[in-house]
């Protein structure tokens, strides 16, 4: 997936090879909605397999009628309630309550865990623009994207990367897809606290010297960034990523100016427009 969760490449094949699920990388990278959904319903399904064994087994719980009480019972061991009102009454009970206790201890302890590291992991909060321009820029011709920091405080030595991938010819005839390094007049950025304007002067040694639309669609190219810098309140490398598909480079435009005065002269950076474009 790219930066915006479209499909960059699909993988198929897997199972046959032999690779299984990484099942730690998918509950570190999936939606939060995702994650609530998956542990409420690992959950219930985990007391209703206990109130089964508790209705099945014939456990004698106290005040239980019935396999509702049963499931009430059950989620109330596994939270460590324990209200009084139910309780094991023999030692099969016990036996069950046992590794019924168990297995919550284990399932709190799975979900503190992963709560933890998906909030203690630092994330860069870096704005892309939705398209990058090929366009004239100081009197030559140059790509360009731009950037924004989203919070407040700022990223200390930010550095950006920016690599060409597109299918290319080779001498006997077939096809492979190649990586080119795109470089930009300013990579770094000792304290990137507004906004960034990344150019990549094409000249005789670009690889994008003499393309144009047509040339970019039959190439399927892509242009990907990758950003890198020191969190300032946080003390903690954070880095992003984003692509471009052909289908996101626009000729002959400029960005709308995103540095605003106001009528007192204040200066200040509007984010809305940052990903807006007019003609050159």
């Amino acid at each position: 997936m790219d930066a915006r969760g479209r499909p960059f490449m699909q993988r198929r094949g897997a199972r046959r090879a032999g690779l299984g699920h990484d099942a730690y990388h998918f509950l570190r990278t999936a939606s939060w909605t995702g994650i609530m959904a998956i542990f409420a319903g690992g959950f219930m399904l985990a007391n209703l397999l206990f109130a089964v064994a508790y209705d099945a087994s014939g456990a004698n719980v106290m005040n239980a009628h019935g396999f509702l009480d049963y499931l009430w019972f059950s989620v109330q061991t596994m939270a460590t309630i324990g209200y009084g009102y139910l309780a094991p009454a023999d030692h099969l009970a016990n036996a069950i309550v046992t590794v019924e206790s168990f297995v919550g201890i284990l399932y709190a302890a799975l979900i503190t865990g992963l709560i933890f590291a998906r909030f203690s992991t630092p994330r860069a909060r870096v704005v892309f623009s939705k398209v990058m321009i090929i366009a004239e820029h100081d009197g030559k011709k140059s790509l360009q994207f731009r950037m924004a920091n989203e919070r407040v405080t700022a990223i200390l030595e930010a550095t950006v990367r920016a690599y060409l991938v597109r299918e290319e010819k080779l001498a006997n005839g077939e096809s492979m897809r190649r990586i080119h390094d795109l470089h930009l007049r300013r990579a770094t950025s000792p304290v990137f606290q507004l906004s960034f304007l990344a150019i990549h002067p094409i000249d005789e040694k670009s690889p994008l010297f003499g393309v144009n639309a047509p040339g970019l669609r039959e190439s399927g190219t892509n242009v990907i960034v990758t950003f890198t810098g020191i969190d300032d309140s946080l003390a903690a490398t954070v880095h992003t990523r984003y692509m471009w598909t052909w289908n996101d480079i626009v000729f002959d435009h400029k960005f709308v100016d995103m540095l605003k005065v106001e009528e007192d002269g204040t200066r200040y950076i509007d984010l809305a427009p940052i990903h807006d474009t007019e003609p050159a």
